[in-house]
């Protein structure tokens, strides 16, 4: 027998909205929606990431400062991107900054000359804004990731962290970056197949004007970071969000018992970080 694709549960309206976050139709709408609700529904400022995070399988550790222990994992996450390129003195974009976590984090362990952190959510943005307003090579802006605000050739480096998988089109995004970026400058970006969207980002890298320097399968490290993290990850849900849908809260977090967690661990969903430059 053709076994059920989506998790189940015995609240029909929790199995519905699970079934919405896995159509192809609905999801790109839906996790826009989500990440707005996210934003307001989190008045205590306690979420300041939103990727999956990374743990190095050789224990090996970042050093952080007490402050940013509670996000390791989300950091390290970034601090494996960021290690792609030389950051300092540098010009520094992110497209799809979310919460400004990552941002932050970059800004004040990796000393670029200006960081600027972009997101099309608006209530992400004000968080950022107001949670990170002390930092002065950091700013914060909205804007739309297929057509983005900046002049040909502004940014020494772009960065993009489990983002691009929503845009709808990755090759436009790969051109928008392409643009942006000085000569020589540098493409960082973490994603994972989504095959629900179509979205397969080494094939879509190959086919842009950007050369691959480096791929890095980082399944495991996700996979293994999501395990490590389950517990702080499930209390905050349960905090902040209406148990109504703590279900779909659990699946986009990644929480071990969920498909989407799954996917990682048995490597059907595999996660790369890529290291791009334009000649």
């Amino acid at each position: 027998m053709k076994q059920d694709p989506y998790p189940t549960a015995a609240n029909p309206i929790h199995s519905a909205v699970v079934k919405l976050f896995y159509s192809r139709a609905a999801r790109q709408l839906f996790t826009n929606a989500w990440y707005s609700l996210l934003s307001n529904l989190d008045r205590d400022a306690a979420i300041r990431f939103l990727n999956y995070g990374y743990a190095p399988l050789n224990g090996e550790q970042v050093a952080l400062q007490a402050a940013d222990e509670s996000d390791r994992y989300a950091i390290q996450l970034y601090h494996h991107v960021a290690s792609g390129s030389a950051i300092a003195g540098k010009d520094v974009l992110e497209v799809g900054s979310g919460r400004g976590g990552g941002a932050s984090y970059i800004a004040r362990y990796l000393h670029p000359k200006s960081y600027t952190g972009l997101d099309i959510c608006k209530p992400a943005i004000r968080f950022s804004k107001a949670r990170y307003a002390g930092q002065d090579n950091l700013a914060f802006r909205v804007g739309n990731a297929l057509s983005l605000p900046f002049a040909d050739e502004s940014f020494d480096v772009v960065v993009n962290v489990e983002s691009a998988q929503h845009y709808g089109d990755m090759g436009r995004f790969l051109e928008e970056v392409h643009r942006v970026l000085r000569p020589g400058g540098a493409f960082l970006m973490a994603c994972f197949e989504d095959r629900s969207k179509d979205v397969y980002p080494r094939e879509s890298l190959v086919r842009s004007r950007l050369r691959l320097v480096r791929e890095d399968d980082i399944t495991a490290n996700v996979a293994r970071a999501l395990e490590l993290d389950g517990a702080r990850r499930t209390a905050l849900a349960d905090e902040i969000v209406p148990r109504v849908l703590l279900g779909v809260s659990h699946e986009f977090a990644g929480i071990p018992g969920t498909q989407l967690h799954a996917s990682f661990a048995d490597g059907t969903c595999p996660y790369y970080c890529f290291t791009c430059r334009k000649d």
